[in-house]
């Protein structure tokens, strides 16, 4: 087992600080791949070909001419199979009932380290696939792309919207330390991207559609999955907390803080890119406009609108309500309140609030004409049409909690 090859040493070293006995571990052919003595390392070692063949412990005799030393080999699975030998120098009878122990120890360090391998290996595959993903181009093949969407079990017929995480200052605190000859003693340069990758997917990852990754050195990106017609409000309203986490988490543990940006909700593989690219254009406005602000919205005034029943007192939002309440009622609330909110979205235009929904333009009348019948409000007036969008928000956000 290759992966066995490259922890073996050190899995022998922090297992003898421990132990106070000299251990080695060999490889299934029965050379020695890790040992207390480094001199032992690539000799033959005959008891364990018989630890693999018998898949239980064996006491080893000393014998000088075949460099075998005295005590306990036991047997090192991984997945129910035997892929080395874990020696234990010593009396057999006083290193035997470590045995069992230090082969848990082991096979625990094993699995770990096989576990943090492949874990390894999903990041890069997810950010080869990020990379082609926000950078693809109309008309352009991408069969590779859906290969690593296979691959990665994500779905790309969801509606998504991308994130930009810029560490400010980086570039500069970088530099200051390599000029004092101090950058991997007082910056943990090779530990600092995987640490900011795991809180952001602590904080930020909330289903298993959701991707995080990183752009570069300084700028990660989260691919946001939005399931449901209220995802993208209740995420946004959340951001605020979020990311005041993540910027006390920076500014503890680095002296760092960042900026987030937020594209527009796209759908499937060109809408990433689409979202990716307004993220990036909010950042750069963002940076240059306000200076104070660490969330930086491409669509800010429409995300405003959507947060706006969230806003209100819940006492306001029980009376805006209780005005509507025959719509609510209704057996055709559904079709009549989304025929209202496309009207609402298409600026109260009778003709192409029709040609968008595909229906006829005698049909939006009827429907608005009903909803004037039920409520007494009517859509043609501005006033009569805020209050009643505002309240049939606040009902459907109701409808979520």
């Amino acid at each position: 087992m290759k992966i066995l090859e490259r922890i073996a040493q050190d899995i022998v070293e922090k297992t003898s600080e421990i132990l106070q006995y000299p251990i080695s571990i060999t490889d299934k052919a029965g050379y020695i791949i890790g040992a207390s003595d480094k001199s032992r390392i690539g000799i033959f070692h005959q008891p364990s070909l018989e630890v693999v063949k018998k898949n239980s412990m064996v006491d080893c005799k000393y014998e000088i001419e075949n460099k075998i030393l005295p005590g306990v080999s036991v047997p090192i699975k991984f997945n129910n199979s035997v892929v080395g030998v874990l020696g234990i120098v010593g009396d057999p009878r006083e290193v035997d009932s470590y045995g069992q122990l230090v082969k848990n120890q082991v096979e625990m360090m094993l699995q770990e380290a096989f576990g943090k391998e492949l874990s390894e290996l999903k990041d890069k595959i997810t950010e080869v696939f990020v990379h082609q993903v926000i950078h693809i181009k109309e008309n352009e093949g991408n069969e590779h792309i859906l290969q690593y969407s296979t691959l990665l079990d994500v779905n790309l017929h969801i509606d998504r919207v991308c994130l930009l995480i810029d560490i400010t200052n980086l570039s500069e605190r970088i530099s200051a330390e390599k000029g004092n000859d101090g950058l991997f003693e007082d910056f943990p340069l090779q530990y600092f991207q995987r640490d900011v990758l795991d809180f952001l997917n602590l904080i930020l990852n909330d289903n298993k559609e959701d991707i995080v990754s990183v752009l570069n050195f300084e700028r990660f990106i989260i691919i946001k999955s939005l399931p449901y017609q209220q995802s993208y409000v209740n995420f946004i309203s959340d951001l605020d907390e979020k990311v005041a986490k993540l910027n006390s988490f920076l500014e503890r543990k680095y002296q760092l803080t960042a900026l987030i940006s937020v594209g527009d909700v796209s759908h499937g593989i060109m809408g990433v890119s689409t979202s990716y690219t307004n993220a990036k254009k909010a950042m750069n406005i963002g940076i240059h406009s306000k200076k104070d602000a660490t969330i930086h919205l491409y669509n800010e005034r429409e995300m405003m609108l959507r947060l706006l029943p969230k806003e209100l007192s819940p006492d306001y939002q029980e009376k805006i309500q209780n005005i509507i309440s025959p719509l609510l009622e209704h057996d055709n609330y559904e079709i009549l309140s989304s025929t209202f909110t496309d009207y609402c979205k298409y600026n109260m235009n009778l003709s192409e609030t029709s040609r968008n929904m595909f229906i006829h333009r005698n049909t939006l009348i009827y429907r608005l004409e009903r909803i004037k019948e039920i409520t007494s409000l009517n859509p043609g007036d501005f006033k009569h049409c805020m209050l009643l969008y505002t309240a049939i928000q606040c009902y459907e956000e109701s409808k979520l909690k």
